[in-house]
């Protein structure tokens, strides 16, 4: 049996100390060993710093926008000039017109909430045995 525990961001004010030791001369490895956090960590957090001027954790979970947000009459524009375009195709034209790279997952979600699923209607199954 595997438990899942979400772990929490170290607070802001631990990232600071971190950084102002690190500035201090203190190497990687014993700031580390001393704060009981990654090497990587410590890295991640002087990097963080130096970039943006403070160590603020990222919001957790939670809604991302998508990167299609904006463009939703182009996409039911594509459809309605190509019903049988695919996931494939459309992620292609995506990125050539609108210079927009994502998943498939993300284009199918996009799609999904703005409800242009397109499944085959009845018309398009398979002959059924009698």
């Amino acid at each position: 049996m595997v438990l899942w525990l979400a772990m929490k961001p170290y607070s802001e004010d631990l990232r600071e100390r971190i950084v102002k030791a690190r500035r201090q001369g203190e190497s990687v490895i014993e700031l580390s060993k001393l704060f009981g956090v990654s090497k990587s960590s410590v890295e991640r957090y002087c990097r963080l710093h130096q970039r943006t001027g403070q160590c603020v954790p990222r919001k957790i979970g939670g809604y991302r926008r998508s990167r299609l947000e904006g463009h939703d009459k182009t996409l039911q524009g594509w459809i309605k000039k190509k019903k049988d375009m695919t996931l494939v195709q459309m992620q292609a034209r995506c990125l050539k017109e609108m210079g927009i790279r994502l998943g498939i997952n993300a284009l199918w979600h996009r799609l999904d909430r703005l409800n242009l699923s397109y499944k085959k209607n009845a018309a398009r199954r398979r002959a059924r045995p009698a």
